[in-house]
């Protein structure tokens, strides 16, 4: 009973929304009239109604929607030796769903594999628009395709910079501002800690979790520095870039102009507790879920405003810290090929980023992947979400994406690299040399790693 309430209520939300969204043109009056089933892959049944299902129903009567629920492989999480892979290829093989919900990577694998449908021609035929899309997205989805698109996403997430606007006009110092360098980052850092007193210290920097190793990542990742090369043999952290990137993370880290977690090991998950959402930090290295708590009404009331995380000054109008968490695609083998085109249309259409920038935001870890309908927030431009084009890998591809590194030599590599953190900020080493001992050490790991896999896979062959 409670839960039919609720639903009547979300329908009566969705049809004011449609009223003011489909009121004028839109894709709603140039849909063609498909029959069909289709099979879509999704968290859960309630979930999907809530975020798409009541819309595209009230668009669409005539397409009837299966949801192929997640759930099912949420609910084994706890089994031993279960491998989450597998178990979603098992759930795919059973339900033949029509349309797939992947992320970056698994959209690559899937289209590089010859899985996906691929929508350009679709596209072309009922002149879609993709022009409205955030400036370099079509493109990173082509290049993962190798130059065919075969997917959409309705949402990205991406790494921003928050601030908060009282903190500068209390201590009369420049804010920050778009496009800065990681130079021009820490320096006003410097500034922010110093203008603090005794009493009462002033962290500049927060972000979500880790310290500095977090931060030497940012950094790493907005440069693209790589950590391996192509054949995945050689560890490349004794480059000069990166031994500047820990420079500059371990100096900001030591001077308490980031702050540190005394505590080691994962954190508690309370971002409203967080320095930033305090009052208490300056600025917040974040995302687009912050947002959710920076407009609780019931928390410390922040007068913040956004700008873009620092860029590579060799690419100032760039970014690779743009990700894809929900990306559409159409099976291959489907049947109902037309059917799941209209739902892909619809989820990704401008109509839907209406909808969403009015219902989701702060709700969800993401934002509408269509800027023109995201433009403000409370007041506050959102320009710094979507100003930087999108790089056409992302950075966590380019520094983690290389597959001939074995999997078990990330933690191997990750110990060490604390340890030469460590050393380097309790003063025992210098930058060159806790550098030049990871990179001795962490070769060597790769090299065991390496030999360990090769043992594995033979012993492997040797058992079938």
């Amino acid at each position: 009973m409670q839960k039919s309430w609720k639903m009547g209520i979300m329908l009566l939300l969705i049809m004011s929304l449609v009223s003011g969204c489909f009121g004028n043109y839109s894709e709603a009056e140039s849909i063609k009239k498909v029959k069909g089933k289709i099979k879509v892959v999704y968290q859960d049944e309630e979930a999907f109604y809530r975020d798409y299902g009541q819309l595209f129903k009230l668009k669409h009567p005539e397409i009837d929607v299966e949801v192929v629920s997640k759930s099912e492989l949420y609910s084994k999480f706890n089994q031993p030796d279960f491998n989450f892979e597998k178990e979603s290829q098992k759930l795919l093989d059973k339900y033949q769903p029509d349309v797939l919900l992947l992320d970056e990577e698994k959209y690559k694998e899937f289209a590089q594999g010859g899985k996906l449908y691929a929508i350009d021609g679709a596209i072309k035929q009922d002149r879609y628009d993709i022009e409205g899309f955030m400036p370099g997205l079509i493109d990173r989805l082509k290049v993962l395709g190798k130059g065919t698109l075969y997917g959409l996403t309705p949402s990205i997430d991406t790494s921003v910079l928050y601030y908060n606007r009282d903190i500068f006009k209390e201590h009369n110092i420049e804010p920050p501002r778009n496009q800065m360098s990681w130079k021009e980052f820490f320096e006003l850092a410097a500034r922010v800690t110093n203008a603090g007193s005794k009493d009462k210290h002033l962290y500049a920097i927060d972000q979500d979790i880790g310290g500095a190793d977090s931060l030497m990542y940012r950094i790493a990742t907005s440069t693209a520095l790589r950590l391996f090369d192509a054949k995945g043999e050689k560890l490349l952290i004794d480059s000069d870039d990166w031994k500047e990137a820990i420079r500059q993370a371990t100096d900001a880290a030591r001077s308490k102009a980031l702050y540190t977690p005394t505590q080691k090991g994962p954190q508690p998950i309370e971002p409203e507790k967080g320095l930033f959402f305090t009052g208490q930090a300056a600025m917040k290295l974040g995302n687009p879920w912050d947002l959710r708590v920076l407009r609780d009404k019931k928390g410390v009331k922040i007068n913040w405003d956004v700008v873009t995380t620092p860029v590579d000054p060799l690419t100032p109008n760039e970014t690779g810290e743009v990700y894809f968490r929900d990306i559409y695609a159409i099976a291959a083998n489907s049947q109902n090929k037309d059917a799941a085109w209209e739902f892909i249309k619809f989820v990704n259409g401008e109509d839907m980023a209406k909808v969403t920038s009015r219902t989701n935001v702060g709700m969800i870890p993401s934002i509408p992947s269509r800027p023109e309908y995201f433009k403000e927030l409370d007041g506050r431009s959102t320009e710094a979400f979507y100003a930087l084009k999108l790089k056409e890998f992302s950075s966590m591809d380019v520094l983690w994406g290389n597959k001939n590194v074995p999997e078990e030599y990330i933690s191997s590599f990750q110990a060490l690299l604390n340890e030469a953190l460590q050393a380097i900020l309790d003063n025992e080493k210098s930058v060159d040399e806790a550098v030049n001992e990871l990179q001795m050490k962490g070769q060597e790991a790769l090299r065991v790693a390496h030999e360990l896999q090769q043992k594995t896979r033979l012993n492997g062959k040797n058992n079938k």
